[in-house]
């Protein structure tokens, strides 16, 4: 079974009287968590070129090896849906041309963010549908080539408009929220093509996704093979 099934069995096979939360005995378990190399050298890249990061992963890892700290962009929102939330050594105006880190399943300081079971990500996509196709939604605006929507304050804003390079994403049957944005990102660049921005898939042999390649390929994203990992996260070029 996929892991959101998993942990929707896990959640039901409490009893009923279980007020505790899962996700927070989940965090409990990376409290320990430190930075490693790599972290260090990849978001000191992205710190130094002034640019983005959205990261799947729930701890904090990344910001602890920059220091940098939390802040929210516009009034805080929700701490089940921080996606105005973000980590950076300044504050942030603009999402898309600014250094920044996105916790877009979730972070550890906000525990009811933490997307683990299917019940999560279907809620994520609940709301993000709405911010995309509701009468003033992105797609609606991107037809006049007006961006000025509901998530231009989220990490959203980078999903759908910065290049991306992606890395350490399976694209796996789990993760239906994001395969679904990267689905309407597709669909956004067709109604709009000026607003195509590029995309690369960084996979490793052994990861098994060269079947998928077609998949890739027809959401537009350039398929990227390395050799190893090592030849991602300890590449010289995050040294520059």
């Amino acid at each position: 079974m996929s892991n959101t099934e998993l942990f929707d069995l896990l959640d039901l096979a409490r009893p009923a009287e279980d007020r505790s939360s899962l996700q927070a005995r989940f965090c409990e378990s990376m409290e320990s968590w430190e930075p490693a190399q790599h972290h260090n050298s990849i978001v000191g890249w992205a710190q130094r070129h002034r640019r983005p990061v959205i990261t799947v992963n729930f701890d904090e890892n990344l910001s602890l090896a920059v220091k940098a700290r939390r802040q929210w962009l516009g009034k805080f929102s929700t701490d089940y849906y921080p996606w105005n939330c973000y980590f950076s050594d300044i504050s942030v105006s603009d999402p898309k041309s600014e250094f920044a880190i996105w916790h877009a399943h979730g972070m550890m300081h906000y525990k009811r963010s933490i997307r683990l079971g299917l019940t999560h990500y279907m809620g994520s996509a609940q709301r993000a549908r709405q911010w995309v196709y509701g009468s003033h939604g992105l797609r609606a605006l991107a037809k006049n080539l007006e961006t000025s929507w509901r998530g231009a304050n989220s990490w959203l804003e980078v999903l759908f408009f910065c290049p991306l390079v992606i890395f350490g994403f399976s694209f796996s049957k789990d993760e239906t929220f994001l395969r679904w944005l990267f689905l309407e990102r597709a669909r956004l660049q067709k109604i709009a093509p000026a607003l195509k921005a590029q995309t690369w898939f960084v996979d490793v042999p052994k990861n098994g996704s060269l079947h998928r390649k077609p998949f890739f390929e027809g959401l537009q994203m350039q398929y990227v093979v390395a050799e190893s990992y090592e030849d991602i996260y300890e590449n010289p070029a995050w040294k520059f």
